[in-house]
């Protein structure tokens, strides 16, 4: 998912759960914004696939505009790329693409965690989204049901969603070592290891899923830099890359992988246990503990100074903090490893 970045002077407004928030206001806009007719709409027009073109993922490096679109264009190239594509598609896409087929080509969105996923599936030009008042409706044209029914039903189908299932939780744990990757080495083990061959269309399926699957930013080349949710500024780590632009390789043991995927490196976990513990019952009513205490480790990893997390911290609270509570803050900025912002070959 696209991250539109809005930086603030205060870090209580970049915290991950009040980025989280804005993602998916985001991701609302940009559905609001869909022309409205789907690409296989008998009504569609000329000037939808312009307008289609530019909200799709096929609009690389700005393509929609200096290029004329036409419906029939379009159209072919979702179908030649689709049988091969339904295979690699996120898990939310696959849940919505199989609710989509089971009530005949039209769902009503009822959970925000649909969102992403839905703005995916109208991102490959499958799905058209239309909203008429707080009915927010997802539709995939008729054209597309037996091919889709067809490709995720392969005999192939099983085997590669294993593979993505490996491919997401290394990918994630990476990104919560790093805070960010360059999406190269992402696509070539994509390539490499869940599809397992190479080529345009390949890399073209790869980039896609990247897109759907993870928060990302495109840089001056147009290539995505993949985020991790709780990194509020990625362009300042972007900015601190190598000055001699050399590759930076990092060796990652296995425990530092395991607790990459489990979201906590084994360091860290006592420095979280300890501030769980001293702001256990504190808390204003609208924060979860877990969730308050990783966004505190969240601004920790990206460099964030002391004070501005103890202001963080402060508006948490429903009570003035403590000294145990200043405590266990001061440790888990001391003590947790910062990303790194990474043009990152990573070995392991």
């Amino acid at each position: 998912m696209l991250r539109e970045v809005t930086l603030h002077a205060d870090w209580c407004e970049m915290t991950m759960s009040m980025m989280r928030e804005k993602q998916f206001e985001a991701c609302e806009r940009r559905l609001f914004a869909h022309p409205g007719v789907g690409l296989f709409a008998p009504e569609a027009t000329e000037a939808d696939a312009q307008a289609l073109l530019a909200g799709s993922f096929d609009d690389v490096g700005g393509k929609s505009r200096h290029t004329l679109a036409t419906l029939e264009g379009l159209r072919a190239a979702v179908m030649e790329r689709l049988p091969k594509e339904a295979l690699y598609i996120s898990a939310g896409e696959m849940q919505l693409v199989e609710r989509l087929l089971i009530n005949d080509g039209e769902l009503l969105l009822g959970d925000w965690d649909d969102l992403g996923a839905a703005e995916a599936l109208v991102s490959r030009l499958w799905c058209s989204f239309h909203a008429e008042g707080d009915d927010w409706t997802l539709l995939l044209p008729q054209a597309l049901h037996d091919p889709l029914a067809r490709a995720i039903a392969a005999e192939e189908a099983q085997g590669a969603r294993e593979r993505l299932l490996r491919y997401d939780a290394t990918i994630h744990g990476l990104l919560y070592i790093a805070g960010l990757l360059h999406s190269a080495q992402p696509i070539g083990f994509f390539m490499h290891d869940v599809m397992r061959e190479d080529g345009p269309l390949a890399m073209q399926i790869a980039r896609r899923y990247l897109q759907a699957s993870f928060e990302y930013v495109t840089d001056a080349n147009g290539d995505l830099i993949l985020l991790h949710p709780g990194l509020a500024d990625p362009y300042r780590l972007v900015g601190g890359e190598r000055a001699d632009g050399g590759i930076f390789t990092l060796e990652l043991s296995q425990e530092m992988i395991a607790g990459g995927m489990n979201g906590i490196l084994p360091e860290e976990q006592p420095l979280n246990e300890a501030l769980c513990g001293a702001l256990n019952g504190a808390l204003r009513p609208e924060y979860e503990l877990g969730e308050a205490a990783e966004d505190l480790r969240m601004l920790a990893k990206q460099g964030v100074g002391l004070k501005e997390m103890e202001n963080v911290m402060a508006s948490m609270l429903a009570v003035l903090p403590t000294r145990a509570m200043k405590d266990a803050l001061e440790r888990l900025y001391l003590c947790t490893p910062h990303w790194m912002g990474l043009k990152t070959a990573l070995s392991h």
